[in-house]
């Protein structure tokens, strides 16, 4: 276990140095923010999770473990870097991973004639990327009513104007949304993101060709520990 979680950081480090852009961390995430990441997501059977940006599977063992929790629930990881699949395929054979853009995510779902997924899970680091509003509006478009993204965002990006976009479009793009408490332990230190679709299936969402660069400074929004955890107590999905 050890030599695997070792080998699996090695890898983790390589690619971050060869592309920190799409990699966006030196560490994989910890335990405690893949727990956060998945608490209180209540699968039935039938439903599918999608995760975005695999890597080395530390998010996809949290997940792993809900999924595999509810029978008849299945899973999609989309992961771009044909070395982190090899080793997703390896640890864990018996989740379906896809090697390929998550801007794909639907047709990914529909040639394996999945339905829209209940959750969609992002380990990208979204404010890094300039399709993070395609990645934003397409996820949203692909969510079953009443379906969840989650993403995480550490702390000493949080000020950034990149964030402040990635948290406006989540104003924009879901009829709810929440911010959980700080997650300390993990290495850096992060939040995560949650957004909840509207459970009216008419709502249409319109997604843009091409990504905003829009730079918007007026969301006052940097959590304290007291009104992460404030919003995390009034979200009304009640998953948190």
């Amino acid at each position: 276990m050890a030599t695997r979680a070792l080998r699996s950081g090695f890898l983790f480090f390589r690619r971050f140095l060869a592309n920190p852009r799409t990699v966006g961390a030196v560490l994989p995430s910890g335990r405690q923010l893949g727990r956060e990441m998945v608490r209180g997501i209540a699968l039935r059977p039938g439903d599918v999770v999608v995760e975005y940006g695999c890597g080395t599977g530390s998010l996809t063992e949290s997940i792993a473990a809900l999924v595999r929790a509810t029978p008849g629930a299945r899973f999609l990881g989309i992961e771009r870097e044909p070395g982190f699949v090899a080793v997703l395929r390896e640890r864990f054979p018996d989740l379906e991973f896809a090697c390929d853009d998550v801007g794909n995510v639907r047709a990914l779902l529909e040639a394996r004639r999945l339905p829209p997924p209940r959750a969609i899970l992002s380990g990208l680091p979204l404010i890094l990327l300039p399709t993070m509003e395609h990645i934003v509006a397409t996820t949203a478009a692909a969510l079953a009513p009443g379906g969840e993204f989650r993403t995480f965002s550490y702390i000493q990006s949080w000020p950034l104007p990149a964030a402040f976009r990635l948290r406006r479009l989540f104003r924009e793009r879901f009829a709810q949304r929440g911010c959980s408490a700080l997650v300390l332990s993990n290495v850096p230190p992060a939040w995560v993101l949650r957004g909840v679709k509207s459970s009216l299936a008419a709502d249409a969402v319109a997604i843009p060709s091409a990504p905003r660069t829009t730079d918007d400074r007026s969301i006052n929004d940097r959590p304290t520990n007291e009104t992460a955890r404030g919003t995390a107590e009034a979200d009304p999905a009640g998953r948190h």
